[in-house]
């Protein structure tokens, strides 16, 4: 079972890919800008549509934001 977890500087904070089987995202950071997250993951050579899940650790607008951004690259 081969797990890699890159972390993606968002600003302030991190986002975090995992990839296994599958593609999960966590969190999207805050201040996003669409631009900036499509560079970070073509270096690790994923795809926007290839994320299965993007789990959000909380309410706040600034994560709920910055998923639909991504989400919209999808």
């Amino acid at each position: 079972m081969n797990i890699n977890i890159y972390p993606i500087r968002m600003a302030f904070e991190r986002c975090h890919i995992i990839q296994e089987k599958g593609i999960i995202m966590i969190d999207g950071g805050s201040i996003i800008k669409a631009t900036s997250f499509e560079k970070a993951i073509k270096r690790i050579n994923i795809k926007p549509d290839e994320i299965q899940l993007i789990v959000i650790t909380n309410g706040h607008m600034d994560r709920i934001r910055s998923a639909n951004d991504i989400k919209g690259l999808m």
